[in-house]
């Protein structure tokens, strides 16, 4: 059984910017709420893109579209996601995070972290006014190089730049100066290192640049680092181009091997370059007790449901072993690493799929159309998630039976999904 979880880690303290990081539980605080800052970024992104109702506005669109533009910032996203997590795991934390806990999934709206002015964070369909207003800045944080003032951290720049410069002062550098690494810092860092447990093939990772970064030492940590700030967070609104495989130094020097910056790829579609096409008429900041009572409120449960069940395949493929990956051989790891892309593309996606098609006769959102929200979903305890997510699935089908047949949602609940515990709460 997996014991109760606290709300908050307890070797967790809020990070503040006077305050240099020369602790290993410091560099986990920011590390943490690094990851709280990715994971924030991907429900927007994903409401977004899912509002839109032609993924291509036209096949003989010169530009690859809004949504395919976003899908790739995405993917970068997630990336971004599962190299703070190794990190994490590469000090020896990696028990001390979840995501799929409900203290760690954010609210929507929400402000978000480490940033002054503070930029309010909303599910919101697509408009060039949203990214203009909320992406745009979300990306490219102002003062980049402007010294912390106040004890907080004005920028997302700000904070990587602390985090890097924390990695490289518990291995015995002084930040800033280029000296060598003491070996036996840099061996203590790393001491409780878990290989098998850092997230090495993203497969899903198609139409993203950037690949993982096994940190093992000083120079993969920095790499790590290198591959979030140069794709997106903290970069010069200058930068038009980056890597598209920041973290190898050779691709990193061959011509042609780049694509725009996250900022960059919004103004394209900010400007008018890339057409966002039709949009659902779908609500700011849902919550499933808004939907009215019946099926669209069970379906957006079961949205929400499949939304914590992806975040917990990547907690327990955290807690799984990659040592007995081996060609010809059946591994739970390899099992793991290969449903989740079912999990995103097929459970999740087919349920906001079939939500976002829906109109709403009643209630505040009367006129619209339904949305996923996102919101962490508490499965009952003591029992399978998949077997929790089937019976509502089972429930709603009737009224969405695009979600049953081969294939399907409920196929992939049935046949393919792992069977999660949820835990103590």
């Amino acid at each position: 059984m997996t014991a109760t979880r606290p709300a908050v880690p307890a070797a967790y303290s809020i990070p503040r910017a006077n305050r240099p990081i020369d602790t290993v539980e410091s560099l986990f605080s920011h590390l943490y709420d690094a990851a709280k800052l990715e994971l924030s970024t991907i429900p927007l992104y994903l409401y977004a893109a899912y509002s839109i109702k032609t993924q291509n506005v036209s096949q003989w669109s010169s530009g690859p579209g809004a949504f395919r533009l976003i899908k790739s910032i995405v993917v970068e996203e997630m990336l971004h996601l599962s190299l703070v997590r190794n990190l994490i795991v590469a000090i020896g934390y990696g028990d001390q995070i979840k995501f799929d806990h409900a203290k760690f999934v954010p609210a929507y709206p929400e402000p978000m972290l480490f940033r002054v002015p503070e930029l309010e964070l909303k599910l919101a369909p697509l408009t060039t006014d949203l990214v203009q207003d909320v992406f745009m800045p979300l990306e490219l944080p102002a003062k980049v190089d402007a010294p912390p003032e106040a004890g907080e951290y004005q920028t997302i720049g700000q904070f990587y730049k602390a985090i890097f410069d924390g990695f490289q002062r518990l291995c015995g550098v002084d930040p800033g100066k280029p000296t060598r690494v003491d070996p036996d810092r840099e061996r203590e860092l790393f001491a409780h290192n878990r290989l098998d447990l850092q997230y090495i093939n993203t497969y899903w990772n198609e139409g993203g640049g950037g690949a993982p970064v096994v940190v093992h030492d000083l120079h993969t940590a920095l790499s790590a680092i290198n591959v979030i700030v140069e794709q997106g967070e903290g970069t010069d609104p200058d930068h038009q181009e980056v890597p598209v495989y920041p973290e190898d130094p050779v691709a990193k020097q061959q011509p042609g091997l780049v694509e725009a910056p996250h900022y960059v790829k919004f103004k394209r579609i900010a400007d008018g370059w890339e057409l966002i096409g039709d949009v659902y008429p779908v609500p700011e900041n849902p919550r499933v007790a808004d939907y009215p009572e019946g099926p669209i409120r069970d379906l957006g449960k079961l949205a929400s449901a499949a939304y914590t069940y992806v975040l917990a395949m990547l907690d327990e493929l955290y807690n799984t072993s990659g040592q007995d990956v081996r060609p010809g051989a059946y591994s739970p790891r390899y099992g793991l690493e290969r449903t989740f892309i079912a999990a995103m593309q097929g459970l999740l996606f087919g349920v906001i799929k079939e939500l976002v098609r829906t109109p709403i006769t009643e209630g505040v959102h009367a006129g619209m159309n339904a949305a996923p929200t996102f919101e962490h979903y508490r499965f009952p305890e003591g029992r399978p998630m998949t077997e929790h997510l089937k019976e509502m699935c089972e429930r709603v089908l009737p009224h969405y039976p695009a979600l049953g047949g081969d294939n399907s949602v409920l196929w992939l609940i049935s046949k393919q999904m792992p069977e999660l515990h949820a835990p103590h709460h």
